[in-house]
């Protein structure tokens, strides 16, 4: 060998990586250990020094190599412990080894041993060559020339590797159907090329693309790693870290990569214009020595494609599952939600809400507006319940709550939150707008009944407010579908083109209680099939109220009374029509012109009519009501309270409200000769009247005596079956003659 192996290294300022490259000496000679040590001493390539490990044969060489698997290069003699235990070493190192990254070098010192070219070929061999022609400038030239090709297939084997993790990560990548858990993945995968955890952001649009234009005030962050994580679901403008911020935006605003000192944010480019960035907390430098620029750009693309197909699945799912007026659940979201909580077998309660009077406050300040009262509403029920397993708009102005059940739930306490939440009025611009709730609750223990049963006991219950107006709320009992499945049958009768029902009038009258003179008949509707069987009255008013029907009978009502009574013969002009007005009647928007209508077409003027409503209406203080009763009166019309006692009962609204009469319901009039609580309550309603100047109408009279103690009473009408059963229109005209005494006038 030539002498300048002798030669002393050029000595180096630079600092060396703490890595060196591993070189395997294999020879029998020890002296060739010796100067091939002196040669490479203080030698360094790529920033790299020179780590020598040494075998004096071919066995030890094997147990170095299947120690260490990152040998970069090895110089192997070929002639050892016999003419071909080089050969033999290099053989089991490509064959048995399976090692194809160590470069071999091939030397010998006996010219006659040279392997043959197609060994050389065969086995990868990077170099061959005689030590005695082997000088240190051309040993060193051989080496770093080998460790290229180390490094290069190293690369291309990292390469590689990354591509098939990418490929895997690709694949699980655009399962995910969440963009949270689509982005949470991504920053994990991100990480492990890198090859160590990395902070990093996905941050994207909280929209869809067409929802608003993309910059920081539209961009959240959808997933966060390292000094990141707690930044999940925040927006992008109240990030702290001011060049994190400023590079996320900057790169989703001009979609190319941005830099900071802080590290870089790599643009998600989309075909359907959804923006997004991933920032990472490194140099880009750094990064593209750990990963490579060509695997960071294919990461990318890759993940903006999972992000457009997430992004859109997303979106898909938000326009089912999301109800875009409130940004509550849908419908099918709360069946969702309350499906996964029956599964775990935990008792739940249902909460159906609706809005009273919500169309007038549509008519009054118009769909958008309501819209945002309806955004509002929902948002102050996730704030008053946020243990809520779900909240959903339903319809309209209808609200689904579910919530844990069980015994430790009180439904009163559930109802006074409901109540405090919009104690204060909901404020749209410059309107004030005071919402009252009604709520219909079922409660499911474990899998007893599926979500949509569950939604249509609350629904009945709801409805059961809704006709009664006696309570803000009602829970679900078996009693009521059977009441439901009634009605249903009873409107069928009504609609149903086989066995429709027939209606008509029967007319009760109403006696002047000093002098028994007529004062007024009251028109009452009667159904029957149309094979002549008679229908119960109250049912059938109920199933119409419920169907709506009762709007369109009620508007015949007016129509055939009107004319009925105005052809009667013998009456004086005095002498009064009382007719019922229902729930669903008065809060129709047609009822004034159906009124107006019928008095025309009758020729009679509306002060010979008595309007008839229940105490339910104004439990909450309807406006549009009190419209409705205010205008009545003005044309003429008188105003009582029918069945009186029964319902809200409260004395002291009755001076508040544009009233002229109360009717005492009759179980108070039938059971007062036997019960002194009855006589004392009839009483105490007797007085009340007098004191508000009210009429009192005693219902129900059907004995003398029950006449004598009204009379006494001083009570001002009387009506009941003592006088006469509601008789068809026909037979009026024989009862008005047979009456005695002077026709005198209601009031």
């Amino acid at each position: 060998m030539s002498m300048d192996f002798l030669a002393p290294p050029k000595s180096k300022s630079h600092r060396v990586s703490d890595t060196p490259w591993k070189i395997l000496v294999v020879d029998d000679d020890p002296d060739v250990h010796d100067v091939t040590r002196i040669a490479v001493d203080g030698c360094e390539f790529d920033g790299r020094s020179f780590q020598l490990l040494h075998a004096l044969s071919a066995q030890e060489a094997r147990e170095l190599l299947s120690e260490h698997d990152d040998i970069a290069v090895a110089l192997v003699d070929v002639v050892m412990e016999n003419d071909t235990a080089g050969l033999g070493l290099v053989s089991w190192i490509r064959s048995e080894l399976g090692n194809s990254f160590t470069r071999l070098i091939l030397r010998t010192g006996q010219p006659g041993y040279a392997p043959q070219t197609d060994v050389i070929m065969k086995f990868d061999v990077d170099g061959y060559a005689e030590k005695a022609e082997l000088s240190r400038t051309k040993l060193i030239t051989a080496i770093v020339t080998a460790l290229r090709g180390y490094k290069l297939v190293r690369s291309l084997e990292s390469n590689r590797q990354k591509l098939k993790k990418l490929n895997a990560q690709f694949s699980a990548i655009v399962e995910k159907n969440a963009l949270n858990e689509f982005a949470d993945l991504v920053l994990k995968n991100f990480s492990e090329l890198a090859g160590e955890p990395v902070d990093g952001l996905l941050c994207g649009m909280e929209s869809s693309p067409k929802a608003g234009a993309a910059g920081s005030s539209n961009v959240r962050v959808l997933a966060g790693s390292g000094m990141f994580a707690d930044k999940l679901d925040l927006p992008l403008d109240i990030i702290g870290e001011d060049l994190v911020r400023k590079c996320v935006s900057e790169c989703i605003a001009k979609m190319s990569e941005y830099s900071t000192s802080q590290g870089v944010a790599l643009p998600l480019l989309t075909r359907n214009g959804l923006s997004g960035a991933i920032f990472i907390g490194l140099p880009i430098s750094v990064l593209n020595e750990k990963i490579g620029s060509e695997i960071i750009r294919l990461f990318v693309s890759n993940v903006a494609l999972g992000y457009e197909k997430t992004g859109l699945l997303e979106h898909i799912r938000n326009l089912a599952y999301v109800d875009r007026t409130t940004g509550q659940s849908t419908f099918s979201g709360f069946l969702e939600a309350f499906q996964s909580q029956v599964m775990a077998e935990r008792p739940l309660l249902v909460i159906h809400c609706d809005i009273q009077r919500f169309r007038f406050i549509v008519d009054g300040i118009g769909d958008e507006k309501a819209g945002a009262v309806l955004k509002q509403t929902g948002n102050r029920l996730s704030q008053t319940f946020p243990d809520a397993l779900a909240i959903a708009r339903k319809e309209k102005d209808e609200f689904l709550i579910l919530l844990k059940g069980g015994l430790h739930v009180r439904i009163q306490d559930i109802v006074a939150r409901i109540e405090d939440a919009f104690q204060d009025p909901i404020a749209i611009e410059e309107n004030q707008i005071s919402l009252k709730l009604r709520c219909g609750i079922a409660s499911v223990e474990g899998a007893e009944c599926s979500a949509e049963e569950c939604v249509r006991h609350a629904s009945i219950a709801l409805n059961d407010v809704r006709q009664k107006g006696l309570t803000n709320h009602a829970v679900f009992h078996p009693l009521m579908q059977e009441a439901a499945l009634e009605r249903l049958r009873l409107a069928s009768l009504l609609t149903g083109k086989g066995a429709q029902a027939e209606f008509s009038l029967n007319y009760q009258p109403i006696m002047q209680a000093s002098d028994e003179a007529i004062a007024s008949f009251e028109a009452l509707m009667r159904f029957r099939t149309a094979s002549g069987a008679m229908l119960n009255t109250t049912r059938m008013i109920e199933a119409a109220e419920t169907s709506g029907l009762i709007v369109e009978i009620g508007a015949w009502m007016f129509r055939s009374a009107f004319t009925e009574f105005n052809r009667l013969k013998g009456l004086s002009e005095r002498v009064r029509l009382n007719v019922n007005l229902s729930p669903r009647q008065v809060q129709a928007n047609r009822i004034y012109k159906d009124i107006e209508d019928a008095a025309a077409s009758a020729g009679l003027g509306l002060d010979r009519l008595v309007f008839e409503v229940t105490e339910g209406l104004f439990v909450n203080n309807d406006q549009v009501t009190l419209s409705l009763l205010t205008w009545l009166r003005s044309k003429g019309a008188k105003v009582v309270i029918d069945d009186f006692g029964t319902g809200y009962s409260s004395f002291s609204y009755l001076r508040k409200l544009p009233l002229d009469g109360i009717k005492i319901d009759r179980s108070f009039i039938m059971n007062m000769e036997q019960d002194p609580d009855a006589l004392a309550v009839v009483r105490s309603i007797i007085a009340v009247a007098k004191a508000l100047d009210l009429s009192i109408t005693a219902e129900g009279v059907e004995t003398a005596d029950q006449r004598k103690i009204m009379q006494e009473q001083q009570c001002d009408f009387l009506q009941g079956y003592l006088f006469a059963k509601p008789i068809p229109s026909t037979e009026l005209d024989g009862f008005i003659n047979a009456a005695n005494g002077p026709d005198l006038a209601a009031g």
